[in-house]
């Protein structure tokens, strides 16, 4: 967190990091001492046990549990909304990053989701709820909200959710699944922009999430370009989504973002 602090005052706290006794203590400390703005998105906190892949689409007491003390670091922080990825369609496990279907085989529908938001709604009227577009892992069938179909679906199915647009994730989709990537970018842009709440920005080949910084010569980049006042005039959160990249490739890639954005 202190070499982002450097570059920028705005961090997103995600999954990938281990429970830690009195976080929220130290966030509340980090923030006033360093000028943070911070936005939660996702896996985060990580609980003191049970690890476990959280899913939007289950309406049990352990996704419940996790959303709650999500909301609290939300309300302490003063976070504007929660972002969650959109939900996963059965219960799997994860190993190296793949989902692993489970034996007990549940599986999960849009009106989980549905339980889910109203659940949401009525718990945490404060707080904005932005569910993220995911890819097909391991097949074209375990999660919500990956064709550009089932995006629109959602939004128009649920006119009080917002949208997480992840750009990596959607090329990674319409690769797989058929769907045009222009396309789908210019539809969600055009008529949608009042909803989406974020952008997820990472460079990747198409097949897998590689969660690589964004360059100059990047589709991503280009999108960004074209819709800068979009972005800038609804004040969507833009945010640099890489993981084991090099500091050096991250602060090229805020650059490169902070001189298309004001």
């Amino acid at each position: 967190m202190k070499r982002c602090a450097q570059i920028t005052a705005n961090i997103e706290l995600s999954g990938g990091s281990d429970y830690e006794d009195g976080l929220l203590t130290k966030l509340i400390e980090i923030r006033r001492h360093m000028g943070l703005n911070f936005l939660l998105h996702g896996y985060f906190p990580p609980p003191p046990t049970g690890h476990f892949i959280m899913n939007f689409a289950e309406t049990s007491g352990r996704t419940r549990a996790f959303i709650k003390e999500a909301a609290a670091c939300i309300r302490t922080l003063e976070i504007p909304y929660y972002s969650v990825h959109s939900g996963f369609k059965k219960s799997f496990s994860l190993k190296k990053e793949i989902l692993i279907d489970l034996p007990d085989k549940n599986t999960f529908t849009i009106e989980d989701i549905g339980q889910s938001i109203s659940y949401f709604k009525s718990e945490y009227p404060d707080i904005r709820l932005a569910l993220e577009n995911l890819y097909p892992n391991p097949d074209r069938h375990c999660c919500f909200m990956i064709h550009i179909e089932e995006i629109t679906e959602m939004l128009d199915r649920f006119p009080g959710i917002y949208l997480l647009l992840d750009l990596g994730h959607l090329n990674i989709a319409s690769h797989l699944t058929g769907f045009d990537y222009a396309f789908a970018v210019e539809l969600l842009f055009r008529q949608y922009t009042h909803r989406i709440l974020e952008l997820h920005l990472s460079e990747n080949d198409g097949l897998t999430d590689r969660h690589r910084p964004i360059r100059s010569d990047s589709v991503q980049y280009d999108i960004v370009r074209q819709y800068a006042e979009m972005i800038n005039e609804r004040e969507i959160n833009v945010v640099i989504e890489t993981r084991n990249s090099d500091f050096g490739d991250v602060k090229e890639c805020f650059l490169l973002m902070n001189g298309l954005l004001r």
